[in-house]
């Protein structure tokens, strides 16, 4: 499920910031029955309407003059936003349009009292579908909740409802939450960064990097190990060294059964820089300094354009050194992909 998709001027920088685990398709939905009675008010077998038992259930008995009849139930757990969440009612009769006005689901986030939600039951289901037996109320949870109560009341004379059972479809828990991924273009190359909330069976991310340019295809550039299990939050980082002007990057995260999950896809615009070489000119035989990593491999050409031999050096500091000892002198190009060609004159 993802959530949002935000840009940043100064070098295409596009975050998207979502949940990772559902597998390519439809995420799978289980759905989760009340476990427990919170609390009732004239009603009959409150706890016939727990689980998931469609041969029994409770009654809800208003009294006349207005009286009230609810039910609460409980799930083991809280559910969030955007669940599907239903109820399975009976009618003990034939109903009257006041009767259906004068029912209500309320949901609840424990320990608090107050509705998260308030549904006229009349928003969802018509008198003819309620008065033919049976029938499924379901709506869309708009706040988290792991209470849900059935209230029926406000009519002259006494009825009765039964609440067969009630229910919610939540996505199934996933193996990784990620939530955070992004991209920045930084000197050393394009930085990509992301953090989990919780892992399960996590083997490792694979960083895939695809071109701008048609057909957008995707390769790997490397893997970070993951935790395998965890509830704890983590960060992880990989550097792109060589990127080039327009890049897209995704996740392929892998289980430890071999399932593979692959997370929408981020794009970032790499700065245009270069190869920042010094001292120019250079004297034969001297280093020429560069603030690109030692695993850069860098293109030195003529000013024909024709390829030069460009011996390099790892320098103290992780940059790179060309050697300039076997060049003859004259100017040539320096150009690393992702940056602009820089003037290299060798005395």
């Amino acid at each position: 499920m993802f959530s949002s998709l935000s840009f940043r001027r100064g070098g295409l920088f596009l975050a998207l910031w979502l949940v990772l685990g559902a597998r390519p398709g439809a995420a799978q939905i289980i759905r989760h029955y009340t476990t427990g009675v919170i609390q009732s008010l004239n009603t009959l077998n409150p706890g016939a309407a727990m689980g998931h038992n469609s041969s029994t259930q409770a009654t809800l008995a208003p009294p006349a003059l207005f009286g009230t009849a609810s039910l609460r139930l409980g799930f083991a757990s809280y559910h969030a936003p955007g669940s599907t969440a239903g109820l399975v009612v009976e009618s003990g009769g034939v109903l009257a349009l006041a009767a259906l006005n004068g029912l209500a689901i309320k949901t609840y986030l424990a320990p608090s009292n107050v509705p998260q939600q308030t549904i006229a039951l009349s928003q969802l289901l018509s008198l003819q579908v309620l008065n033919a037996g049976r029938a499924t109320a379901e709506f869309t949870a708009t706040k988290s909740f792991d209470q849900i109560e059935l209230v029926a009341g406000g009519l002259l004379n006494a009825y009765t409802l039964g609440l067969v059972e009630a229910y919610v479809d939540a996505a199934a828990p996933l193996p990784v939450a990620l939530v955070g991924f992004q991209a920045r273009p930084t000197p050393a190359g394009v930085q990509l960064s992301w953090q989990t909330a919780s892992e399960r069976h996590n083997a490792y991310f694979a960083i895939e990097r695809a071109a701008g340019e048609a057909p957008i295809t995707f390769a790997e550039l490397g893997r970070v190990a993951g935790l395998g299990n965890s509830s704890q939050a983590h960060s992880y980082q990989y550097l792109d060294a060589a990127p080039g002007s327009l890049n897209y990057y995704r996740l392929r995260q892998v289980d430890t059964d071999g399932t593979a999950t692959y997370s929408p896809v981020v794009a970032v615009q790499a700065s245009i820089r270069t190869a920042g070489a010094y001292p120019v000119p250079v004297l034969r035989g001297q280093p020429v300094h560069t603030a690109l990593p030692a695993t850069a491999r860098p293109l030195l050409t003529d000013l024909l354009g024709r390829p030069v031999a460009c011996p390099t050096l790892p320098a103290l500091d992780g940059s790179l050194d060309v050697d300039t000892q076997n060049l003859r002198p004259g100017t040539y190009w320096l150009t690393l992909a992702g940056t602009a060609s820089q003037r290299l004159v060798v005395e």
